[in-house]
């Protein structure tokens, strides 16, 4: 027969563990299956390989669903199907920048990853740019359904920039290089610049065939969004909360330290 010290020592025992097993039940309930959007070409930052989702914010998401319990399906295709299945409440997308439009029919996360968005040009035809203001008479190539922050957006609205809008940034360089448009944009900095490159196997287009210019557009934060009328800003919240933690335990620097 145990003494009573024993007794007490194994009650608080069993309490702990009954404790941890009601934890992992509440989470497990409460636990959901969450369809999040992304555009398939915008590398480093998400791509497919092999028939599967890649990238930084898949993997953020998947480092996510270790703290907040939920499980994040990632589909990946074409930018403007993705905000379209987002705007219809198909899912949640991420990758998306915040501008003024947006945030009257979306509920956004905190910024989970920054990109440089990079105007490239073909070797030979560079300008000077500092400012907006630097693209006017030009002709940029952009993404269909992208946004690259309200100036830029109002810019293009107005005729002041003029731009050729296309589904895939292949298409965009080819373009480029045909002499068809004075720039194109890429929203994944230099490391998105090489991965389109690598999209040519048969070395058509190489990097010397083209320049990036010194000055960023933009440095765009990237965010996760849900249509407010999915009334989704609880798993917002968990997806910040679990973010901070991530951030705070040093579980994303490997992905972090290679922003562009």
């Amino acid at each position: 027969m145990l003494p009573a010290s024993g007794v007490m020592a194994l009650r608080n025992r069993l309490g702990f563990i009954c404790w941890i097993v009601i934890q992992c039940w509440v989470s497990c309930a409460f636990a959901e299956d969450v369809v999040i959007f992304g555009s398939d070409q915008f590398a480093p930052v998400s791509y497919m390989e092999n028939g599967s989702p890649k990238g930084i914010f898949p993997e953020i998401l998947k480092r996510m669903s270790t703290v907040t319990g939920d499980h994040y399906i990632v589909k990946l295709c074409p930018w403007e199907r993705a905000l379209r299945l987002a705007q219809s409440g198909a899912g949640g997308v991420a990758n998306a920048t915040w501008n003024a439009k947006r945030a009257n029919d979306f509920d956004y996360s905190l910024p989970f990853y920054n990109v440089n968005v990079v105007l490239v040009v073909k070797k030979g035809r560079e300008f000077d740019f500092k400012q907006i203001d630097d693209l006017k008479d030009k002709v940029i190539g952009i993404g269909l359904g992208s946004s690259y922050r309200d100036e830029m957006d109002a810019a293009i609205a107005s005729g002041k920039v003029k731009v050729d809008r296309d589904p895939d940034q292949q298409s965009r360089m080819r373009k480029l290089l045909a002499g068809r448009v004075d720039a194109i944009l890429v929203g994944s900095g230099s490391a998105g610049v090489s991965y389109i490159i690598s999209q040519y196997p048969d070395k058509s287009v190489t990097r010397n065939a083209i320049s990036i210019l010194p000055h960023p557009l933009v440095t765009d934060p990237l965010h996760v969004m849900f249509a407010k009328n999915m009334k989704k800003k609880y798993l917002l919240q968990k997806m910040n909360e679990a973010y901070g933690q991530l951030l705070r335990s040093g579980k994303l620097d490997d992905l972090l330290a290679g922003k562009n």
